[in-house]
This record gives C-alpha cells, structure tokens and sequence, in this order.
C-alpha cells in the first residue's frame, strides 16, 4: 500500500481533504490521520483528465494549479484553475464525474460544493476582494455548475475545518457512514471494512462484498532452507541451494513468507518497503516471529492496542478464546 501525503506539516488542513470529509468521516480520518492511501481504477480517469489540462496551456485569463495557504482559515490547498468572470476572479474545480440534479438543473454535490469554496476563501485571503462564487465543471456531463459563496456556504467551510481538527486529535476512528452505498466505490473499503463492522454490530446484517476476493498480488513463501532472496532491479530473486534462481516482479508480490532459515538482503528489504511488500518470519514449524511493513497508520493502531490490552477484562476473554 503506497504512503501518501497526509496532514501538511504546518497543522494546515488540505482542501482536498475537506472533499473526503464531506462524504466520510473514517475515509478522511484514514486517508489524513492513519495515512492509508490507496488509488483504485477510478482514480487515474481523474489524474489523466488534470494532466490534459495541465498540458493545455494557460489561456486568456488562465492560471492553473495555483497554491495558497492560510493559518487564519488553517487551509492549504491548489487550485485546478483560477479564471476572470465578470471582472472577479473566480476558482475552478475540474471533476471526472457527473452532478447531482435537482429536477432538471445539475447542481454540486455537498463535498465538491464544499471544496471549491474552501478555495474561494482561500483566494479571498491571498488576493484582499471578495470572491462571490466558485466554479465546477463535471466533465462527463459536459455542464458547469456555479456554487455561491453566501454566508452559509463559509459557515460549513470553518465548521468543515474545526471537525478536522478534533479529528486529527482523535485515537478512535469515527464510525462507518450510515449509508452503506457510499462504502460501494470507496478505495479504501479493504482498509476501513465497514461491512465487517456492520456485521459486528448487527449480527442480522446482510453484509455486502465490496472488494474482489483474490489479492491481485500474490504472496512468496519461502520454505527451503539455506535459500537466498535477493535483489535484482525491480526483481526478488529466489536461490535455493544447488538449484536454479527464480525471479518475481516485485509488483506483483504482495507479501514475502520466509519459513524457518531462509535470507534475505539488505537490498530486497529495502525493494520490499519502498513497494509497501510486507516480509514476515515464521519459525521452521510456522510460529510467528516478527515481521516488516512500510506501511503508515501503526501509531493510532498501537495505541488502541494497548488500551485494549491494558484493559483485565479484554485480557481475560482473550485468554479464554486461546
């Protein structure tokens, strides 16, 4: 699971982050707190729709992926595009996907709505004038929708900000969204596992798979001993004593198993992490040793672990299920 930026290392909150905020509290407390960051084949449509624009150049009255900051606000955050209408400068923000409608009018949703006039106080604050409204073009829709920036709209903007806060200073991960159909084309569900949560609290539930059940990567057991895995480009390499090497890409390792007394390089650990491949030893008759992550997110985890362990109570159940 690749790292990704979390929280900006002045306290500031991203803008972006507001967007995943609105739709999911757990999604924004694991994608900024715990760090957990995972692109899924919605993602590159957007990544590709930005690059095109990036690459079209500045046009009249243009500019694209503007940065500003504001410890007032406690917001940073780029803009897709900063444009002149109506001789205000207004922000843009560029989406893949489509609106919602009301009757036969296309309108923002909340999150999007939300974001672009995050921007827009932003810019206020950069630029000293008032900034009536933000701007969002959906591009599969081919329709633009304009979002005031009223009172109302800056309201939920600082209320957005403050929640995000408490957040950042919580150990306990918020609850799963109440409407399970936002958990359908969340990334993040093979993280978050809301429907396992669901189950766990209501035992009646009728618990929705949201995530294919076979792992696109494989994981690599090694279990001959003397056996050697190295490195060799983007390649682990597997030598077992008098026999032939065999090579993994290490895209498509998901975890390295090493049973008993196999080794490893220092060179094939450092491929491991630097592609989140977890490596794990286990004893010649398979009892766990320890192991090695690059994942991010231990810290929240490790806390509640041991709360939970310094509780007699969860000591004892534990004991008992063993």
């Amino acid at each position: 699971m690749p790292k990704g930026e979390t929280m900006h290392e002045d306290g500031l909150i991203r803008v972006m982050a507001l967007n995943a905020l609105s739709y999911c509290e757990r999604l924004f407390y694991l994608e900024e707190v715990e760090g957990f960051k995972v692109a899924d084949e919605a993602v590159y449509p957007g990544r590709a729709l930005h690059e095109t624009l990036e690459r079209s150049g500045e046009a009249k009255g243009e500019w694209r992926t503007i940065e500003f900051s504001d410890e007032e606000l406690g917001l940073v955050g780029r803009t897709d595009c900063l444009c002149y209408r109506d001789g205000a400068l207004i922000p843009y923000e560029h989406k893949q996907g489509r609106p919602r409608w009301e009757g036969e009018e296309a309108a923002a949703w909340p999150e999007d709505a939300l974001q672009v006039c995050a921007y827009g106080m932003l810019l206020e604050r950069e630029r000293g004038r008032p900034v009536p409204e933000g701007r969002i073009r959906y591009h599969k829709a081919g329709v633009t929708v304009r979002v005031p920036l009223d009172g109302e709209a800056r309201r939920r903007v600082r209320e957005a900000v403050e929640r995000a806060r408490r957040l950042r200073e919580a150990l306990e991960r918020p609850p799963v969204a109440e409407d399970e159909r936002r958990c359908i084309k969340c990334s993040l569900a093979p993280v978050c596992l809301p429907e396992e949560e669901r189950l766990a609290g209501d035992p009646e539930w009728l618990a929705v798979r949201l995530f294919p059940p076979d792992e696109e990567r494989c994981t690599l057991y090694v279990m001959e001993p003397g056996a050697r895995v190295s490195r060799r480009g983007e390649t682990l390499c597997v030598k077992v004593p008098e026999g032939e090497a065999s090579s993994f890409p290490v895209r498509k390792v998901g975890a390295v198993v090493l049973h008993g007394y196999p080794q490893i390089t220092t060179q094939a650990l450092h491929l491991c992490v630097r592609h989140g491949v977890a490596v794990h030893w286990l004893t010649p008759g398979g009892r766990y040793v320890t192991g090695l992550a690059g994942e991010v997110g231990d810290v929240q985890r490790r806390i509640r672990q041991y709360r939970a362990l310094s509780d007699p109570g969860t000591c004892l159940r534990l004991a008992r299920k063993l």
